[in-house]
């Protein structure tokens, strides 16, 4: 073999190791690329992310300066989109959403146990024509079940006893932890008052379908007095038996051109009986003492969106407005 021969050879395996080393590098420079990239991509949305977070927090303080400025936030025209939290205000690089409602036109799930452990009978009753209302035109399949109320009573009673309601035609018993515990994945009955009306998910017999129906008409604070002024249509209705969807729609457009200033006004309205008067007066009121408010503030930066809900109560004594609950989600 020639020396120029063995040079020539010597050459090639040289170039095909740089050759190599080349290709190796390039791919090293390829992976560190999509690392940066998806860094990067990690860090702008944690960015945007806690820029939603921002925006969703300013919602909220708006809506607490408003609550703090006037007795009735969701009355006053002022604040007209607050109610209806239909606008999208811009904020910094993005929007802020906010709805604002009053909770004490809503049937309050946690006052259906006193605090002496007894049963609050006009609130069971009130709940069970809730129920009859929204099972209305609905099949069987559809329909909520009477065994929800005890159900709830359950959740949020200290005791580890059944409740048995007998007074209910059918499906008048609750669940407690031996209940949930036989679930997959197994959990304990909370046993204490609910937080939020989410929170009735994990109570037995209440579907999906049924939280998105309830969800509107129950709260989880208050009096257990209905505001009269605040309540929905259908809370009206169910405030007692004789109550049909014709007066319930009366005393909404009357209060919607002079709201209620006592509850002996309710006698005015057309179609308004005796009767369904005397049924009535000491279930509702017409202004709360300290009106509590649930505000919902959803900010939102390019695809990210950060939503907080609170629970607020404006205390008129002090002239603040206290926030007695907080959460956020992304």
């Amino acid at each position: 073999m020639s020396l120029r021969t063995c040079r020539h050879r010597r050459n090639g395996f040289v170039l095909i190791v740089v050759l190599g080393m080349v290709m190796l590098l390039a791919a090293l420079l390829f992976a560190f690329h999509r690392t940066t990239l998806a860094s990067l991509a990690v860090a702008e949305g944690f960015h945007q992310s806690e820029r939603a977070l921002n925006g969703a927090r300013a919602g909220l303080s708006v809506a607490i300066a408003a609550i703090a400025d006037t007795n009735d936030v969701t009355a006053d025209p002022r604040y007209t989109a607050l109610r209806t939290g239909e606008e999208e205000l811009p904020i910094a690089d993005g929007t802020v959403q906010v709805t604002v409602t009053e909770e004490s036109g809503r049937l309050n799930v946690n006052a259906l146990k006193d605090k002496n452990g007894q049963l609050n009978r006009r609130l069971i009753d009130q709940l069970l024509r809730v129920i009859d209302l929204l099972n209305r035109n609905k099949d069987a399949a559809g329909r909520i079940g009477y065994g929800v109320v005890a159900a709830i009573i359950d959740w949020i009673d200290s005791d580890d006893e059944v409740t048995l309601l007998p007074f209910v035609d059918s499906d008048g018993r609750g669940a407690e932890s031996e209940y949930y515990q036989g679930l997959a994945p197994p959990y304990r009955c909370k046993n204490g008052p609910l937080d939020t009306i989410e929170e009735l998910q994990w109570v037995k017999g209440v579907t999906p379908e049924a939280l998105a129906a309830l969800r509107d008409l129950l709260t989880t604070t208050g009096s257990g007095k209905i505001n009269i002024n605040a309540a929905p249509p259908l809370v009206i209705e169910s405030l007692c038996e004789h109550m049909d969807a014709t007066l319930a729609r009366m005393i909404v457009q009357r209060r919607g051109t002079k709201p209620f200033k006592t509850v002996a006004d309710l006698r005015d309205v057309p179609g308004m009986t005796d009767n369904i008067y005397m049924a009535l007066k000491d279930a509702i009121e017409v202004q709360p003492e300290n009106p509590c408010y649930r505000v919902v503030s959803r900010g939102r930066v390019e695809n990210r969106t950060c939503e907080i809900e609170a629970l607020v109560q404006r205390n008129t004594e002090a002239g603040n407005v206290d926030i007695l609950l907080y959460r956020q989600s992304n």
